[in-house]
């Protein structure tokens, strides 16, 4: 009978590769959640931007810890030791992006990076806005339902990390709204979409 049992266990972590391309890799993260305390210490080989979406998690590094939940981007730094704890049942699942390592130092801020030759943010997260978060939605299920082109996704993925690194994109971002977009918005109203 435990033969039996065992050979249905569903795995602690799932990973599943959405897309690989010179530019970026997308990958959807399951994870069951089982671990309440922290875990071992774990490392990336790159550097990632990992959304969740769903459950929470908690990971920590050295002494700092941070909330992975939907509001938040992770900054997994390549070869930077971290563990992983889960407060509530539930698991977890995000998207991960690892950018061209070239790309990513262009797109990101340089107050968000290390002064080191490596590619490393010196915060562990960012909180994102509610567009990021669709974003997020929108490249997870167009990829796991072949929907979005690959050259779409590519696009999608790079303005999520324009949008979720923020500081460079702000300005343009407003500029640039379609007239559509604030429709609604009220005569002389001045509300940021």
């Amino acid at each position: 009978m435990a033969a039996k049992n065992e050979s249905k266990r569903v795995p602690e972590i799932t990973v599943r590769s959405l897309l690989k391309s010179p530019t970026v890799t997308i990958r959807d993260t399951y994870c069951q959640g089982t671990c309440r305390h922290k875990s071992t210490e774990e490392c990336t080989a790159t550097t990632q931007l990992v959304f969740p979406y769903r459950g929470v998690y908690v990971r920590h590094v050295g002494q700092d810890q941070a909330v992975a939940e939907a509001n938040q981007v992770l900054f997994f730094n390549a070869t930077e030791g971290y563990r992983i704890s889960h407060p509530v049942e539930g698991g977890d699942a995000c998207l991960t992006l690892v950018i061209n390592e070239s790309l990513l130092r262009e797109l990101a801020p340089r107050a968000f990076l290390r002064d080191s030759a490596t590619l490393a943010f010196l915060q562990q997260r960012r909180r994102i806005d509610a567009r990021a978060q669709v974003l997020v939605a929108l490249i997870g299920h167009s990829l796991r339902h072949n929907i979005a082109e690959p050259l779409e996704a590519e696009s999608l993925a790079l303005g999520l990390v324009q949008r979720a690194l923020g500081l460079r994109t702000r300005r343009l971002a407003l500029v640039s709204l379609p007239v559509a977009a604030t429709i609604g918005a009220g005569a002389g109203s001045s509300r940021a979409l």
